[in-house]
């Protein structure tokens, strides 16, 4: 019993919600975090209202027109992604003709602030080579998501680090493994990684994986503009050896 529970903490099953309109949503849960995966149906919208918690999104299919407070932006699948803190709109609809799918994180932890850039917006950061993959990255003050992709036969190293991490299968499948459990990952299945958690993933399989990785907060980059970067370089080339 014990080991189940504490796989359905780093691997939750889904809670499946389908609305009047169309839109069904996959609900992942850690303690103080939400990962939503929401298939939009063309014309469908997901309604913009303040709420307690910050909110991240991202495309993943198709395209969304996304509202935070009163800026609008048309999102390409995996190169926008939407910061918005606590108590400003968030809204979304699918104005094309195609099925679209929206990521999204939501989040209200104790101690801790949630600000967003001026326009709410984020493009990529960086993208480049990392441990034999392709990734991209997006950063923010609190937050750093990395797109990346897992060649065949090719392997994210088993590490910990003091960065809590969040991941979601976008294509292809995987075996994630975090502390004693491992699982295989398809699209839209999610994970959940404390601080210090040991995990690592594996692609078996001849064709690439491509997932989303959350870090909260930020384990690569400093968001432009800070003077310093973060000093835990030496520990992470001492994770991925």
């Amino acid at each position: 019993m014990t080991t189940h529970v504490q796989e359905r903490r780093y691997f939750p099953a889904a809670d499946v919600a389908l609305h009047d309109d169309g839109v069904r949503v996959e609900s992942y849960w850690r303690d103080d975090t939400e990962v939503r995966v929401s298939v939009l149906p063309p014309g469908a919208r997901v309604p913009g209202r303040p709420i307690g918690q910050a909110q991240v999104a991202m495309v993943v299919q198709g395209r969304i027109s996304t509202t935070v407070g009163e800026v609008t932006r048309l999102m390409e699948p995996e190169r926008h992604v939407c910061v918005a803190p606590p108590g400003v709109s968030f809204s979304a609809v699918n104005p094309t003709e195609s099925e679209a799918v929206l990521l999204e994180l939501r989040r209200s932890k104790p101690g801790e602030i949630y600000p967003a850039p001026s326009d709410y917006f984020l493009e990529p950061f960086e993208s480049r080579k990392f441990v034999g993959m392709d990734v991209t990255f997006f950063v923010a003050d609190w937050i750093e998501l990395m797109i990346a992709d897992i060649p065949g036969g090719g392997e994210m190293p088993y590490h910990r680090h003091s960065h809590e991490q969040i991941g979601v299968c976008l294509e292809g499948r995987y075996d994630m493994t975090v502390e004693e459990s491992s699982h295989e990952l398809r699209f839209g299945g999610t994970y959940f990684c404390a601080s210090q958690e040991g995990h690592g993933a594996v692609n078996p399989h001849a064709d690439v994986a491509r997932s989303v990785n959350i870090f909260i907060p930020p384990r690569y980059h400093r968001v432009p503009g800070q003077k310093t970067r973060r000093k835990n370089e030496q520990d992470t080339d001492r994770e991925t050896q």
